[in-house]
């Protein structure tokens, strides 16, 4: 009698564990959307210099032209050479030109380039 109510007991608690458990595991695998990062180098310069009406720019070693979603103090300086992982982001910014420059980009790490 006392395994039988030890057999049922068990199955009442440890059963809402499993779903609750099966319920994470399948809402945390169903993203969105994966982030892509991309790894760039280049320099941050103010927008007036290269006739974007932005404060600041990330010009990418290949010429491109990114706006940076957060950029922190420290690294807003004109001439800035810097280490970008971020996400470029579809949207374009206010200040994009017709050549297609001016995309935000999303800042996951940076730090000064070597």
């Amino acid at each position: 009698m006392k395994n039988e109510f030890r057999s049922i007991l068990y199955k009442i608690v440890t059963r809402p564990i499993y779903l609750l458990a099966l319920f994470s595991f399948f809402l945390l695998s169903c993203a969105d959307e994966d982030i892509d990062i991309s790894e760039l180098r280049g320099t941050i310069v103010e927008g007036a210099t290269v006739s974007l009406n932005c404060e600041y720019i990330f010009q990418t070693d290949g010429g491109r032209y990114f706006v940076p979603t957060f950029l922190p103090a420290q690294y807003k300086q004109n001439g800035a050479l810097v280490f970008i992982k971020g996400e470029i982001l579809d949207e374009l910014s206010d200040c994009a030109n017709l050549l297609g420059d001016g995309a935000f980009i999303r800042i996951e790490q940076i730090s000064a380039a070597n």
